[in-house]
């Protein structure tokens, strides 16, 4: 007789180690660098057509909207390379014990922390 085995089906109660975080947003940063890569195109070819549509997109870029947008552009990107270059590290077998593998994730996200605070200074002075 096959038994069944209670499933958990809500992911609020499920607890997950800080590196599989840190993992899970490396990938959510990556899909979110690439929507986010169409504004940066756009705007970027329209600034390059002429000079009216430059002044279009230097207007453009003093609303708040578009400030936000550059905002987490530069946000996710910056995520998206620090853990990359974690990733590459741990692919040559360097923290890869539990508590060094933990622990690059904590810095990983705390460089990202400042690195959020800082593009968002520069952005909005």
């Amino acid at each position: 007789m096959k038994m069944q085995r209670p499933v958990n089906l809500d992911l609020t109660t499920i607890s997950m180690p800080i590196t599989a975080k840190a993992s899970i947003l490396h990938r959510i940063t990556g899909v979110a660098f690439f929507f986010a890569l169409t504004f940066v195109i756009w705007a970027w070819s329209e600034s390059l057509s002429s000079s009216e549509g430059f002044m279009f997109v230097k207007e453009l870029m003093t609303s708040f909207v578009a400030k936000f947008i550059a905002w987490g552009t530069l946000t996710v990107l910056s995520y998206h390379v620090i853990a990359g270059i974690r990733h590459m590290i741990q692919d040559k077998g360097c923290w890869e014990e539990l508590e060094s593998s933990a622990n690059s994730a904590k810095v990983a996200l705390a460089l990202w922390a400042v690195l959020a605070i800082l593009a968002g200074v520069w952005i909005w002075s």
